[in-house]
């Protein structure tokens, strides 16, 4: 069967992949970039549709013919990404950061990674462009789509022919309106990943198949070069019109997936979008988006790693490698496996079976190798334990916080338990030790977790709760803390049970090994890894300090490039892009703080962390429930009858405009005040 070839497709490829690539690269021009996958959605829907259906006709289709050709043409460029970056990773990533990354790589080759980063990396947040391989999330969705739609389309064809089309529209209104509701009602996160949220416009991309093949749409030219240049709108639209704060997918996914799906079923020979996607450029970037679309991630993202930041030269330096490396992989890769004459089934089959199992057994043990006892965490706070300060490096802080409850031999009387806006408070704030465990965006279960993990450790007198207003949003969408996951059940459990029997820390005994993967994984970091972490100070590095510091109370000392740096107001929106209060979360929290008082007979206090004033000012014409917020937290207090300090409004505390660092972080000076009131 000879499908005939549309170059315009490759030039809507190009178009939709060249955004995703500036997206990633932080140029903010493309705001929407990332509508670039939709549009590779509705043409893997309008392609695979396409080829299933004429071959029903023609009664040669294979189930066994089409997995291998699907395989073809994803497996071996996509392993090839893998194994380099693989490499590159043992090069540039920490031992923490290397954990993280063979987890993804596990998940990416199961084809599972649209739900492991739904647990662990929100795609809109700024630890997204740290993962190598978060873009696989996609190839995810469509390899699942893979996996299902042919028998479906096949059993449907040999019973329901007649009612396909009206099948194929079931399919994607009901999904349509299930994303549309998700997206509503979680705030976006778990609607992003979730296959389902995304099957309408793959179904969008089989409905125009479907046209096309059993349909005549004859239309005038004039009526086809319309549709087809709104089509092409749509889309550039939605690149620069659309941005992060855009819920998204929704409703609003209809504008890039109809606009393409108006350039499928419209801009054919005689249009004026057929031409100029009909471009040379744009199709030879199109034969190669699939291999662009692997290499640009890793790339940006091992450079954002290693760097610290990429300015615009470097971002179009890695750009222009993987360019480069994406002609390298089409016709040296993905060229060659495709092409049955030169390799034959039984070889490929070998060749990625054989590979990807390699791969899943050596990420398993380099992931369990690298985030036990060699972790950054684990090696972070055995270090602190003797030392007054040290270099803060990229690492998980959930695992950091519980490794310093592990291995801390201080005997705190004040815990300090919140996010980045608390990590100010030190032992300068009072007249007893004290032990800041606060993490960069703290949640309701990373207050519980953490909290009662200290608590089977240290016994203090007082503990002090950052009331961030987060801590109630639905839409908070705060998803670090499952690093934590086993240790906030128990925590939950002890609370439910009005209990403290259930030991939450296990501290596993990391004795030295000497099994053999485990001293080749450390032989070939120490050798290969070129981020030499300097995690402790010299005298007199405290005073100007080229990265963050972390004391041994916990507290944070940020580097001289964030102290000097000119503050903006703007909108307050860290994890309040949208806002639900959650009952839920306000009654758990309520038992938390009851358990501590009651159970564990500890004093507790809610601190309000300030806002930097004119960002507060202009936060609340906009968003006014921060004041409803801060009354929750009086109002938790009363109920509870604990103490509460501080506010959100600056000029309450009183804090200057001069002690904030950005305009959500006060300096150590604004906290004294706060604190004062304790002492």
């Amino acid at each position: 069967m000879i499908i005939k070839y549309r170059a315009e497709i490759d030039g809507l490829r190009a178009l939709a992949v060249i955004p995703v690539i500036f997206f990633h690269a932080g140029f903010s021009f493309f705001s929407g970039g990332f509508v670039g996958v939709d549009v590779f959605f509705v043409i893997s829907g309008y392609l695979i549709t396409t080829i299933i259906i004429k071959e029903l006709n023609n009664d040669t289709f294979s189930i066994k013919r089409f997995y291998e050709r699907r395989a073809r043409r994803i497996l071996p460029a996509l392993i090839f990404v893998i194994l380099i970056s693989s490499i590159i990773s043992f090069i540039f990533l920490t031992r923490s950061e290397l954990a993280s990354y063979f987890k993804s790589v596990i998940a990416t080759l199961l084809f599972i990674s649209n739900l492991y980063f739904y647990k662990t990396t929100p795609y809109f947040r700024s630890e997204s462009d740290l993962e190598p391989l978060l873009h696989t999330w996609s190839l995810s969705i469509e390899e699942q789509f893979y996996i299902i739609f042919p028998v479906t389309l096949l059993l449907f064809h040999k019973f329901f022919k007649r009612y396909i089309f009206l099948i194929l529209i079931f399919g994607f209104v009901t999904s349509l309106f299930m994303c549309q509701f998700l997206a509503l009602k979680t705030g976006g996160t778990l609607n992003f990943y979730f296959t389902f949220s995304r099957a309408w416009e793959l179904a969008l991309g089989a409905i125009c198949a479907h046209i096309l093949i059993n349909k005549n749409l004859s239309y005038s030219t004039l009526i086809k070069n319309l549709l087809s240049t709104i089509g092409i709108i749509l889309i550039i639209f939605s690149i620069f019109y659309f941005s992060r704060q855009t819920v998204f997918p929704s409703f609003y996914t209809l504008v890039p997936t109809i606009g393409t799906s108006l350039i499928i079923l419209f801009a054919d020979r005689d249009t004026f979008i057929n031409k100029i996607l009909s471009i040379k450029f744009l199709v030879s970037i199109g034969l190669i988006s699939y291999s662009l679309y692997l290499w640009h991630q890793p790339l940006l993202a091992f450079g954002r790693i290693f760097f610290d930041d990429l300015s615009t030269f470097k971002k179009l330096i890695l750009i222009f490698l993987s360019v480069l490396m994406s002609i390298f992989s089409y016709f040296l890769i993905e060229k060659i496996f495709r092409d049955k004459n030169k390799i034959n089934f039984k070889f490929f089959f070998k060749t990625i079976a054989i590979t990807s199992i390699f791969l899943v057994l050596f990420s398993y043990i380099s992931y369990n190798f690298f985030s036990s006892k060699n972790s950054t965490e684990a090696r972070l706070a055995k270090l602190l334990v003797n030392k007054n300060a040290v270099y803060a490096t990229k690492m998980d802080e959930r695992k950091f916080i519980k490794n310093r409850i592990i291995y801390e031999n201080l005997k705190p009387k004040v815990l300090v338990i919140g996010s980045s806006r608390t990590m100010q408070i030190s032992n300068d704030n009072f007249n007893k030790q004290i032990l800041n465990l606060g993490v960069s965006g703290a949640s309701v279960e990373d207050h519980i977790a953490i909290t009662l993990m200290a608590l089977e450790k240290f016994n203090v007198d007082t503990i002090l709760l950052g009331a961030d207003p987060w801590l109630f949003n639905d839409f908070a969408n705060l998803l670090r803390w499952k690093s934590i996951l086993e240790e906030y059940k128990i925590s939950l459990k002890n609370i439910q049970l009005k209990s403290k029997d259930y030991n939450i820390t296990k501290n596993k005994n990391y004795g030295e090994k000497h099994l053999f993967h485990e001293f080749f994984l450390e032989k070939l970091y120490s050798f290969m890894n070129i981020r030499k972490l300097d995690l402790t100070l010299k005298e007199n590095q405290i005073n100007n300090l080229s990265k963050e510091v972390i004391l041994r109370d916990g507290k944070r000392v940020y580097a001289s490039k964030v102290i000097d740096e000119k503050i903006k107001a703007n909108v307050i929106e860290y994890s309040m892009y949208q806002y639900k209060f959650s009952d839920k979360y306000y009654e758990i929290y309520k038992s938390f703080i009851e358990h501590l008082i009651n159970v564990h007979n500890k004093e507790v206090i809610l601190l309000l962390p300030p806002y930097y004033l004119p960002s507060y000012k202009l936060t609340i014409q906009e968003k006014p429930f921060y004041l409803d917020l801060e009354r929750k937290f009086k109002k938790l207090s009363k109920e509870t009858n604990i103490k509460i300090i501080g506010s959100y409004d600056a000029s309450l505390v009183p804090c200057d405009d001069n002690e904030f660092y950005d305009y959500m972080h006060p300096k150590d000076s604004c906290m004294k005040k706060i604190t004062n009131s304790i002492n």
